[in-house]
C-alpha cells in the first residue's frame, strides 16, 4: 500500500497582525535573518513561511510553534530537533534524540509557498514563479544536459520549459539533502507533454528504493514539482492563516 505525503500551499499575502504573530514564533536566528532583508515583502514572504512551517510541524508533534527546533545537516537542510520535544514529551521517547527521522520540505516564490510533509520518507519541493531571467542561454548551459537544452528551445515556451526542469531537478536534490551543492546537470529530467507525468531519467545516486516525480498543480505564473522516495499518493491541503 502506498503512503500519503502531505503538501501544503500557503499564500504568503498577509495582514500586518498575522506577519506579527508568525514574527512572534520565529527563533533568535530566525528573527534576525528576517530583519536583514532589506525589502520589506521580502522580509514578510520569509517570516510568513518560515512561521507558517513552524505551525505545521508544530500541529503534527503536538506543539507550540515557538518550541519547535530545526538541526541541519552538513548541506544545511533543515530537520526536526527532538531533543526538546522529548524534555517535555517523554511519551515520545520512541524518536531519536537529536534529528528526527521525520522528513519535510519547504519552497517559496513570489507569493505562494509549498511545504511537503513526507513522515519517513525523504521529500523534496519546490516552486518558481515565471519571471524573465537574464541570461537564459547561459543559465540552460550550466544547468541542463544536451538533450534537455534541446527540448527547451524547441517548446512553445521556453522559460516556462526551462523553469519546470529546475523545480523538478531542485527538488530531487533537496530530496538527497545536496541542494545546490550538487551540480544540476547530474540530473536528467524528461518531460513529454502536459499529460504525462515527467521522470528522472538521470540522477547522481543509486536510488534502490525508487524516487516518484509530480509536477505541482499551482498557478500559470508558477511551476512546481515535488520528489519523494519510494511510492506515494499526495494529499494536498490549503493553508488558512
Amino acid at each position: 500500500m502506498s503512503k500519503t505525503i502531505q503538501v501544503w500551499k500557503i499564500l504568503l499575502t498577509v495582514s500586518d497582525t498575522v506577519q506579527q504573530a508568525y514574527f512572534d514564533c520565529l527563533s533568535k536566528d530566525e528573527r534576525d535573518r528576517a530583519n536583514r532583508f532589506h525589502f520589506s515583502h521580502d522580509r514578510r514572504r520569509f517570516i510568513v513561511a518560515r512561521g507558517t512551517l513552524r505551525h505545521i510541524l508544530a500541529r503534527k508533534f503536538n506543539q507550540t510553534p515557538e518550541h519547535i527546533a530545526f538541526c541541519y545537516s552538513e548541506y544545511g537542510k533543515p530537520y526536526i530537533d527532538t531533543s526538546p520535544i522529548q524534555a517535555k514529551k517523554p511519551e515520545l521517547a520512541q524518536l531519536q534524540p537529536g534529528a528526527c527521522d521525520f522528513h519535510f520540505n519547504m519552497s517559496h516564490s513570489g507569493e505562494l509557498a509549498l511545504c511537503a510533509l513526507g513522515q519517513d520518507c525523504r521529500v523534496g519541493i519546490d516552486i518558481e514563479k515565471l519571471k524573465d531571467i537574464q541570461r537564459l542561454d547561459s543559465m540552460m548551459e550550466r544547468c541542463l544536459t544536451e538533450k534537455e537544452r534541446l527540448d527547451v528551445v524547441a517548446s512553445d515556451e521556453p522559460l516556462r520549459a526551462f523553469l519546470q526542469r529546475w523545480t523538478c531537478k531542485e527538488a530531487y536534490l533537496k530530496a538527497i539533502g545536496l541542494g545546490l551543492m550538487q551540480s544540476m546537470q547530474t540530473v536528467e529530467v524528461e518531460v513529454t507533454s502536459p499529460q504525462l507525468l515527467p521522470q528522472l531519467v538521470k540522477v547522481p545516486e543509486t536510488c534502490a528504493a525508487g524516487w516518484n516525480l509530480s509536477v505541482m498543480d499551482v498557478p500559470d505564473d508558477y511551476v512546481g514539482a515535488v520528489v519523494v522516495e519510494g511510492k506515494s499518493a499526495i494529499e494536498v491541503c490549503e493553508w488558512q492563516h
